[in-house]
């Protein structure tokens, strides 16, 4: 193994790994499936590689008695990945024999696996820099999490990770956010498991209203600057884990985590006060008007094309 006081040397071989999209479906086999004899190394198998010195007591159960765990510290797990192929990477802050920030650096530059970053609280500058620095998510651990808040911290680092790909991959030139085609992949998987697991997710559809109208009497790049600034003002609005969409048509949609109604008010409460407040100066007299209609995703029904037909009933 490589000395502690040295920065390995890393050759970027990726090995083959199972589609990110799978992954919340394995880590939900892990927390229900403990199996009566140790299995097999298995690359279909939810796997997580703890960076620190050692194993904090309640991570197992939070990550599932079908997980596969190893820990190791910093210079033998970046060996580790020379080889193996992990879903999930754990860094403990307080264990880590290097900067976090420098650590997760390192990690991300070699991997693009989703990194969960564990840490007390007297540590709020450190986890800054390690987000940063390209971590997914946080958990603090000043006292034993729940099982469930590190099942939810794991799927927030998994969902993070996932859109983060797809937008490095797959975005609207114009708008930077999802293209319509990486959101119907995304849109249809989340039917699934809402269909699958009964997991609550809302589609949030907004129409930018007068596209046409503005292009024809202001140009075409008024009409741009337009959709942008709803774009952008959506993915304010939202989560980081709330994927968004431009969908042509003056259409923008977003899938929620949940469909809590207050939340869904607040997010149109505020959108429709940036439209409000959009003036620009170089086109005066333009003003930004928007149609927002839900739907929720349930079990066999099209929650989009429902949102969509509800724009409809809306006032413009």
């Amino acid at each position: 193994m490589s000395s502690p006081a040295c920065t390995p040397r890393l050759t970027p071989v990726e090995p083959r790994k199972p589609p990110w999209r799978k992954l919340l479906e394995q880590w939900r086999q892990a927390l229900s499936e403990a199996p009566s004899t140790p299995p097999e190394p298995d690359p279909a198998v939810a796997s997580a590689l703890v960076v620190g010195t050692h194993l904090p007591p309640w991570l197992p159960p939070g990550l599932g008695d079908g997980c596969r765990l190893e820990v190791a510290p910093f210079s033998d797990a970046v060996e580790l990945l020379q080889t193996d192929h992990y879903d999930l990477l754990v860094v403990d802050a307080e264990s880590c024999d290097r900067p976090v920030a420098e650590a997760v650096r390192t990690l991300r530059a070699y991997r693009q696996t989703p990194i969960l970053l564990l840490a007390p609280r007297t540590l709020r500058d450190t986890v800054a820099e390690a987000l940063e620095a390209g971590a997914d998510e946080f958990l603090f651990r000043d006292g034993p999490p729940s099982r469930e808040l590190v099942r939810h911290a794991v799927e927030h680092a998994l969902l993070r990770r996932s859109l983060r790909d797809l937008a490095q991959t797959d975005v609207d030139p114009l708008m930077g956010v999802l293209s319509p085609a990486a959101f119907r992949r995304l849109y249809e998987e989340r039917r699934a498991r809402s269909h699958l697991f009964g997991e609550r997710f809302t589609v949030l559809v907004v129409q930018v209203l007068d596209v046409q109208r503005v292009q024809a009497a202001y140009g075409p790049e008024a009409a741009e600057a337009l959709l942008q600034h709803a774009a952008g003002a959506l993915r304010r609005a939202v989560r980081s884990t709330d994927a968004v969409a431009y969908l042509g048509e003056g259409m923008l949609a977003a899938l929620l985590d949940d469909g809590d109604r207050e939340r869904l008010v607040a997010i149109a409460d505020r959108l429709h006060g940036e439209a409000d407040r959009y003036r620009p100066s170089r086109y005066p007299g333009l003003q930004l008007r928007l149609r927002i209609a839900h739907a929720p995703l349930q079990a066999g029904a099209d929650a989009l094309a429902e949102a969509t037909r509800s724009l409809a009933l809306e006032p413009g």
